[in-house]
């Protein structure tokens, strides 16, 4: 059976791989649609992560290759291990696993589907639950004003559950085809940071600024903008990761003069407590199956599975 491998920088090929086994307490999953996280992805793609040593960032390759790619699976079981309860084959479930052909799975890892969820948007849970829990973390008030920096898929994610949880929304982006999906989604305001007023313009939408900014630009000037259109004692969520030093003073004003509140936020936590990934998981399927939560814009290529390394090149040269 085939995976895909990233074999170097900027290379992306498929390899030939024995059959998974199928662990007593796993299940194998054939997959069906399998969705690119065009951030993260695309960073191990051009084999490029972030060393911390130091105190300073640094663009380097700190894991061995080939390695696998990707993140989010929807497929169907096809063997289920002996010691298993509640699964059975030709169930169809998420698991978050690289791209390939089939997957052994733990059962820890396996999300049943409501059949009232279409696969292409089933796909994309993994990454659009960074930007639940980032919204999440910003302890938005009911009815709250949210600005989100950055509209690239975990932007345009973060847009779409504050627009489900019925807050008013803003957005910035550089991009006039990412402005207009976030229109589509519901945006009251899409406008570029190029723009000399843009955020005055925020400011100006909300009266006093936003009750939480989620920062999803991955670019310090985001970050930046994201503090400049928070209101007094507002909240900034860092969801982005950066991947150079701050070119300014990232605890000066407006920080102190506007007594912001920072948070950050990581992927989801395993473990149980308030919101758990299983938790979590869950109410964002609720939300999909209801058709409370619109994410249908976010997807505009879709490709066949031998494309592949195609796409990553597409993804790599800004397409």
């Amino acid at each position: 059976v085939k995976r895909l491998v990233i074999a170097g920088p900027r290379q992306a090929v498929f390899e030939e791989v024995e059959m998974p086994v199928c662990a007593a307490d796993g299940v194998v999953v054939k997959a069906k649609v399998t969705a690119i996280s065009a951030g993260t992805e695309v960073r191990v793609y051009r084999a490029i992560a972030v060393d911390e040593a130091g105190g300073f960032m640094h663009e380097t390759v700190p894991f061995e290759l080939p390695i696998e790619n990707g993140y989010s699976m929807v497929g169907e079981v096809v063997e289920v291990g002996a010691k298993v309860e509640g699964l059975a084959v030709g169930q169809r479930v998420f698991a978050p696993v690289p791209h390939k052909e089939y997957a052994a799975v733990a059962t820890t890892d396996i999300i049943r589907l409501p059949e009232a969820i279409p696969d292409e948007e089933a796909a994309m849970l993994s990454i659009i639950e960074v930007a639940h829990q980032g919204l999440r973390q910003g302890d938005p008030p009911v009815g709250g004003n949210i600005a989100v920096v950055g509209q690239g898929m975990v932007g345009l994610a973060a847009l779409a559950f504050a627009e489900a949880y019925g807050m008013r929304t803003a957005v910035l982006d550089t991009d006039s085809i990412r402005l207009g999906i976030a229109r589509e989604m519901g945006a009251l305001l899409a406008v570029s940071p190029t723009e000399e007023d843009a955020n005055a313009q925020i400011i100006d939408l909300f009266e006093d600024g936003a009750d939480v900014t989620c920062e999803a630009s991955s670019n310090w000037a985001g970050v930046r903008t994201a503090m400049e259109v928070t209101r007094t004692d507002g909240t900034v969520v860092i969801i982005a990761r950066h991947t150079e030093n701050p070119h300014f003073n990232p605890v000066g004003h407006p920080f102190l003069g506007k007594r912001l509140n920072i948070v950050t936020t990581y992927a989801y936590p395993d473990d149980y407590h308030r919101w758990c990934k299983r938790r979590s998981f869950a109410l964002t399927l609720e939300l999909l199956a209801r058709r409370r939560l619109h994410i249908a814009p976010m997807m505009t290529h879709e490709f066949a599975w031998h494309e592949l390394p195609e796409v990553y090149k597409r993804l790599h040269e800004g397409d």
